[in-house]
Protein backbone atom coordinates (compact mmCIF):
# COMPACT_ATOMS: atom_id res chain seq x y z
CA UNK A 1 0.00 0.00 0.00
CA UNK A 2 1.60 3.51 -1.25
CA UNK A 3 1.99 5.92 1.40
CA UNK A 4 -0.32 8.45 -0.56
CA UNK A 5 -2.94 6.26 -0.58
CA UNK A 6 -2.51 4.31 2.87
CA UNK A 7 -3.36 7.29 5.01
CA UNK A 8 -6.80 7.73 3.68
CA UNK A 9 -7.47 4.08 3.53
CA UNK A 10 -6.34 4.27 7.45
CA UNK A 11 -8.67 7.00 7.82
CA UNK A 12 -11.44 6.05 6.18
CA UNK A 13 -11.16 2.60 8.18
CA UNK A 14 -11.14 4.68 11.78
CA UNK A 15 -13.78 6.27 10.42
CA UNK A 16 -15.86 3.16 9.67
CA UNK A 17 -14.97 1.29 12.85
CA UNK A 18 -15.99 4.73 14.87
CA UNK A 19 -19.54 4.85 13.00
CA UNK A 20 -20.42 1.64 14.51
CA UNK A 21 -20.55 3.11 17.95
CA UNK A 22 -24.20 3.50 17.60
CA UNK A 23 -25.12 -0.32 16.77
CA UNK A 24 -23.45 -1.61 19.35
CA UNK A 25 -24.89 0.68 22.71
CA UNK A 26 -28.02 -0.22 20.75
CA UNK A 27 -27.65 -3.99 20.02
CA UNK A 28 -27.17 -4.44 24.39
CA UNK A 29 -29.18 -3.73 27.67
CA UNK A 30 -25.85 -2.37 29.34
CA UNK A 31 -26.99 1.64 30.37
CA UNK A 32 -24.78 4.28 27.89
CA UNK A 33 -22.42 4.40 30.79
CA UNK A 34 -21.56 0.93 31.71
CA UNK A 35 -20.96 0.42 28.28
CA UNK A 36 -18.71 3.11 27.65
CA UNK A 37 -17.16 2.41 30.83
CA UNK A 38 -15.87 -1.26 29.56
CA UNK A 39 -15.02 0.06 26.27
CA UNK A 40 -12.82 2.19 27.32
CA UNK A 41 -10.95 -0.08 29.84
CA UNK A 42 -10.69 -2.26 26.53
CA UNK A 43 -9.61 0.45 24.16
CA UNK A 44 -6.71 0.67 27.21
CA UNK A 45 -5.50 -2.47 27.07
CA UNK A 46 -5.24 -2.90 23.65
CA UNK A 47 -3.82 0.45 22.62
CA UNK A 48 -0.94 -0.04 25.96
CA UNK A 49 -0.19 -3.25 24.18
CA UNK A 50 0.01 -2.10 20.81
CA UNK A 51 1.82 0.98 21.34
CA UNK A 52 3.59 0.50 24.67
CA UNK A 53 3.68 4.32 25.80
CA UNK A 54 5.02 3.50 29.10
CA UNK A 55 6.43 5.47 31.33
CA UNK A 56 4.36 8.29 30.36
CA UNK A 57 6.34 11.77 31.31
CA UNK A 58 3.37 13.55 32.83
CA UNK A 59 2.59 17.14 32.78
CA UNK A 60 -0.61 19.52 32.96
CA UNK A 61 -1.18 19.27 29.03
CA UNK A 62 -1.65 15.81 29.06
CA UNK A 63 -3.50 15.25 31.69
CA UNK A 64 -6.03 18.23 30.74
CA UNK A 65 -6.12 16.72 26.98
CA UNK A 66 -6.51 13.31 28.26
CA UNK A 67 -9.23 14.11 30.85
CA UNK A 68 -11.35 15.72 27.54
CA UNK A 69 -10.68 12.21 25.84
CA UNK A 70 -12.00 10.56 28.53
CA UNK A 71 -15.40 12.92 29.18
CA UNK A 72 -16.17 13.25 25.14
CA UNK A 73 -15.96 9.12 24.95
CA UNK A 74 -17.94 8.29 27.99
CA UNK A 75 -20.36 10.92 27.02
CA UNK A 76 -20.61 9.91 22.83
CA UNK A 77 -21.23 6.64 24.09
CA UNK A 78 -24.04 7.14 26.09
CA UNK A 79 -25.67 9.88 23.55
CA UNK A 80 -25.55 6.97 21.00
CA UNK A 81 -27.87 4.45 23.60
CA UNK A 82 -30.37 7.56 24.53
CA UNK A 83 -30.63 9.47 21.01
CA UNK A 84 -30.29 8.20 17.60
CA UNK A 85 -27.10 7.88 16.09
CA UNK A 86 -27.58 10.19 12.93
CA UNK A 87 -27.62 12.97 16.12
CA UNK A 88 -25.03 11.61 18.27
CA UNK A 89 -22.64 11.44 15.65
CA UNK A 90 -23.30 14.60 13.96
CA UNK A 91 -24.11 17.00 17.18
CA UNK A 92 -20.41 15.90 18.13
CA UNK A 93 -19.16 17.29 14.61
CA UNK A 94 -20.08 21.01 15.81
CA UNK A 95 -17.21 20.55 18.02
CA UNK A 96 -15.47 23.42 15.76
CA UNK A 97 -17.64 25.47 16.90
CA UNK A 98 -15.82 25.40 20.45
CA UNK A 99 -12.61 25.18 18.61
CA UNK A 100 -13.32 28.66 16.95
CA UNK A 101 -14.36 29.83 20.41
CA UNK A 102 -11.38 28.56 22.36
CA UNK A 103 -8.47 30.38 19.38
CA UNK A 104 -10.81 33.62 19.86
CA UNK A 105 -10.16 33.35 23.52
CA UNK A 106 -6.85 32.14 23.52
CA UNK A 107 -5.83 34.91 20.76
CA UNK A 108 -7.84 37.43 22.65
CA UNK A 109 -9.34 39.00 19.83
CA UNK A 110 -13.31 39.18 18.25
CA UNK A 111 -13.53 35.77 15.62
CA UNK A 112 -13.95 36.65 11.76
CA UNK A 113 -17.93 37.09 9.93
CA UNK A 114 -16.81 33.67 8.78
CA UNK A 115 -16.35 32.08 12.00
CA UNK A 116 -19.47 33.82 13.00
CA UNK A 117 -21.53 32.71 10.47
CA UNK A 118 -20.79 29.06 10.43
CA UNK A 119 -21.47 29.32 13.99
CA UNK A 120 -24.66 30.24 13.44
CA UNK A 121 -25.54 28.23 10.77
CA UNK A 122 -24.52 25.29 12.42
CA UNK A 123 -26.79 26.38 15.75
CA UNK A 124 -29.59 26.37 13.36
CA UNK A 125 -28.77 23.13 12.43
CA UNK A 126 -28.50 21.88 16.39
CA UNK A 127 -31.82 23.27 16.77
CA UNK A 128 -33.27 21.16 14.58
CA UNK A 129 -31.84 17.73 15.84
CA UNK A 130 -33.15 19.28 19.06
CA UNK A 131 -36.34 20.41 18.32
CA UNK A 132 -36.73 16.09 16.31
CA UNK A 133 -35.46 14.86 19.18
CA UNK A 134 -38.55 15.93 21.70
CA UNK A 135 -40.57 13.98 18.78
CA UNK A 136 -38.38 11.04 19.14
CA UNK A 137 -37.67 11.21 22.96
CA UNK A 138 -33.42 11.80 22.56
CA UNK A 139 -32.84 15.06 24.46
CA UNK A 140 -30.90 14.03 26.87
CA UNK A 141 -29.01 11.88 23.99
CA UNK A 142 -28.59 15.14 22.27
CA UNK A 143 -27.30 17.34 25.78
CA UNK A 144 -24.72 14.32 25.89
CA UNK A 145 -23.79 14.78 22.33
CA UNK A 146 -23.10 18.61 22.05
CA UNK A 147 -21.08 18.34 25.72
CA UNK A 148 -19.44 15.58 24.21
CA UNK A 149 -18.50 18.12 21.12
CA UNK A 150 -16.96 20.84 23.89
CA UNK A 151 -14.67 17.80 25.38
CA UNK A 152 -13.91 17.03 21.26
CA UNK A 153 -12.80 20.04 20.70
CA UNK A 154 -11.18 20.27 23.44
CA UNK A 155 -8.67 17.17 22.48
CA UNK A 156 -8.21 18.84 19.15
CA UNK A 157 -7.01 22.15 21.09
CA UNK A 158 -4.93 20.44 23.83
CA UNK A 159 -3.56 17.97 21.21
CA UNK A 160 -1.62 21.22 19.68
CA UNK A 161 -0.05 22.98 22.98
CA UNK A 162 3.37 23.15 23.94
CA UNK A 163 4.30 19.58 25.71
CA UNK A 164 1.20 17.36 24.25
CA UNK A 165 1.73 13.80 22.91
CA UNK A 166 -1.50 12.91 21.23
CA UNK A 167 -0.60 9.09 22.11
CA UNK A 168 -0.05 9.22 25.86
CA UNK A 169 -2.75 11.37 26.18
CA UNK A 170 -5.47 8.85 24.65
CA UNK A 171 -3.93 6.08 26.83
CA UNK A 172 -4.29 8.67 30.23
CA UNK A 173 -8.10 9.29 29.11
CA UNK A 174 -8.75 5.65 28.73
CA UNK A 175 -6.86 4.74 32.01
CA UNK A 176 -9.55 7.46 33.56
CA UNK A 177 -12.45 4.78 33.18
CA UNK A 178 -10.87 2.19 35.79
CA UNK A 179 -11.88 5.11 37.96
CA UNK A 180 -16.14 4.22 37.11
CA UNK A 181 -15.44 0.31 36.95
CA UNK A 182 -17.47 0.27 40.58
CA UNK A 183 -20.46 1.50 38.76
CA UNK A 184 -21.38 -1.54 36.03
CA UNK A 185 -20.84 -3.52 39.08
CA UNK A 186 -23.57 -2.26 40.20
CA UNK A 187 -25.42 -1.15 37.61
CA UNK A 188 -28.91 -2.88 37.00
CA UNK A 189 -29.34 -2.94 33.11
CA UNK A 190 -25.69 -4.50 33.40
CA UNK A 191 -26.47 -7.91 35.98
CA UNK A 192 -29.94 -8.52 34.14
CA UNK A 193 -28.56 -8.38 30.61
CA UNK A 194 -27.30 -11.59 28.51
CA UNK A 195 -23.31 -12.67 29.04
CA UNK A 196 -23.15 -12.63 24.87
CA UNK A 197 -23.92 -8.60 25.63
CA UNK A 198 -20.31 -7.83 27.24
CA UNK A 199 -18.86 -9.74 24.24
CA UNK A 200 -20.54 -7.51 21.96
CA UNK A 201 -18.79 -4.56 24.52
CA UNK A 202 -15.79 -6.11 24.36
CA UNK A 203 -15.60 -5.77 20.85
CA UNK A 204 -17.33 -2.60 20.43
CA UNK A 205 -13.86 -1.55 22.70
CA UNK A 206 -11.43 -3.73 20.36
CA UNK A 207 -12.86 -2.20 16.92
CA UNK A 208 -14.27 1.76 17.86
CA UNK A 209 -12.55 2.21 20.85
CA UNK A 210 -9.00 0.88 19.70
CA UNK A 211 -8.61 0.04 16.30
CA UNK A 212 -10.12 3.03 15.10
CA UNK A 213 -8.27 5.39 16.92
CA UNK A 214 -5.10 3.39 15.94
CA UNK A 215 -6.04 3.99 12.22
CA UNK A 216 -6.67 7.49 12.67
CA UNK A 217 -3.44 7.96 14.41
CA UNK A 218 -1.70 6.03 11.57
CA UNK A 219 -3.31 7.75 8.68
CA UNK A 220 -3.48 11.65 10.24
CA UNK A 221 0.34 11.76 10.01
CA UNK A 222 0.06 11.46 5.94
CA UNK A 223 -2.85 13.13 5.20
CA UNK A 224 -3.84 16.59 4.23
CA UNK A 225 -6.12 18.28 7.15
CA UNK A 226 -8.81 19.15 4.73
CA UNK A 227 -8.71 15.73 3.08
CA UNK A 228 -8.70 14.37 6.49
CA UNK A 229 -11.59 16.24 7.98
CA UNK A 230 -13.54 15.12 4.77
CA UNK A 231 -13.27 11.35 5.51
CA UNK A 232 -13.86 11.29 8.85
CA UNK A 233 -17.33 12.98 8.30
CA UNK A 234 -18.05 9.67 6.42
CA UNK A 235 -18.79 8.42 10.23
CA UNK A 236 -22.27 10.57 10.81
CA UNK A 237 -22.84 9.75 7.14
CA UNK A 238 -22.73 5.94 7.98
CA UNK A 239 -23.67 6.22 11.59
CA UNK A 240 -27.76 6.10 11.13
CA UNK A 241 -27.38 3.90 7.81
CA UNK A 242 -25.86 0.78 9.76
CA UNK A 243 -28.68 1.72 12.81
CA UNK A 244 -31.20 1.99 9.94
CA UNK A 245 -30.33 -0.94 8.30
CA UNK A 246 -29.74 -3.80 11.10
CA UNK A 247 -32.27 -1.96 14.12
CA UNK A 248 -34.59 -0.17 11.85
CA UNK A 249 -34.08 2.75 13.64
CA UNK A 250 -35.83 5.80 11.85
CA UNK A 251 -34.73 9.53 12.03
CA UNK A 252 -37.39 12.22 12.35
CA UNK A 253 -37.78 15.39 9.70
CA UNK A 254 -36.27 17.96 11.70
CA UNK A 255 -33.53 15.93 12.95
CA UNK A 256 -32.47 14.58 9.37
CA UNK A 257 -33.26 18.67 8.47
CA UNK A 258 -30.42 19.46 11.26
CA UNK A 259 -28.05 16.99 10.23
CA UNK A 260 -28.33 18.16 6.76
CA UNK A 261 -27.41 21.40 7.92
CA UNK A 262 -24.61 20.53 9.76
CA UNK A 263 -22.71 18.45 7.40
CA UNK A 264 -23.24 20.47 4.65
CA UNK A 265 -21.91 23.87 6.73
CA UNK A 266 -19.13 22.00 8.02
CA UNK A 267 -17.73 20.85 4.08
CA UNK A 268 -18.46 24.11 3.40
CA UNK A 269 -16.39 26.09 5.84
CA UNK A 270 -13.46 23.30 5.58
CA UNK A 271 -13.50 24.05 1.81
CA UNK A 272 -13.29 28.16 2.15
CA UNK A 273 -10.93 27.66 5.00
CA UNK A 274 -8.54 25.68 1.83
CA UNK A 275 -9.19 28.02 -0.66
CA UNK A 276 -8.06 31.15 1.82
CA UNK A 277 -4.31 30.81 2.42
CA UNK A 278 -3.74 29.67 -1.50
CA UNK A 279 -5.72 33.26 -2.48
CA UNK A 280 -3.70 34.67 -0.04
CA UNK A 281 -0.23 33.60 -1.48
CA UNK A 282 -1.72 34.29 -5.00
CA UNK A 283 -2.17 38.25 -3.77
CA UNK A 284 1.07 38.46 -1.92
Amino acid sequence: MSRCLGGPVYLFLAALFWSLCGLFTKSVQWDGFSTGIVRGIVAFAVISAVRRPFPIKLNRVKLLTAFCFFAQGLLYVAANRYTTAANAAVLQYTSPLYIILFSSIAAKRLPRRRDVLTCLILFGGVALAFLGSFESGGLWGNVMAMTSALFYAGVFYGSRLPGADAVDSVVLGNAFYFLLLPWVFVSGSVRAAPLTDLGLVVLFGITAGSVAWLCFARGIGTTPSLQANFITMLEPVMAPLWTFLLLGERVSVFSLLGCIVVIVTLVAYHTLELKCPAETEKTA
